[in-house]
């Protein structure tokens, strides 16, 4: 078993994938898109439970949510645990899409916004600049 350092860790990650033109594509489908589009859905994952939790969170905007409300709401859904519902809050909320606040769980106001103030300048440039920074010293 190899030792990893904590230099090993990565500060940040994020992967990002360009799809098709998303005109014509019905709402869950769109949603599943975006979340592969930004890395938070694997393609081929079949647990895609983090779909329809953002898709509840879209669809009741303005309307927090806890945990245990999001699990109700999922009912008998696959992958639809208590940890896993928290795990997907948390990396939704890394990513700044969802806010927590006194009344739970919501959707962030702009999702435009977001992927053009926080993801693009912060994740993506900073990890690209540090790209860069390795490429330079090969």
């Amino acid at each position: 078993m190899t030792k990893t350092t904590l230099k090993d860790i990565p500060l940040q990650e994020i992967t990002i994938r360009k799809y098709e033109s998303p005109a014509g594509l019905e709402r869950k489908e769109l949603v599943r898109r975006f979340l592969l589009s930004i890395g938070l859905l694997q393609p081929g994952e079949s647990r895609d439970v983090i779909v329809n939790i953002f898709e509840l969170l879209l669809e009741n905007r303005g309307r927090g949510f806890e945990p245990t409300e999001i699990l109700r709401a999922l009912g008998e859904k696959r992958g639809a645990s208590a940890p896993n519902v928290r795990r997907q809050l948390r990396r939704m909320r890394d990513l700044k899409l969802v806010e927590k606040r006194q009344d739970g769980y919501q959707i962030c106001d702009s999702i435009p916004s977001v992927v053009e103030n926080f993801i693009e300048p912060f994740v993506v440039k900073q990890t690209v600049e540090r790209l860069k920074e390795y490429s330079r010293l090969l």
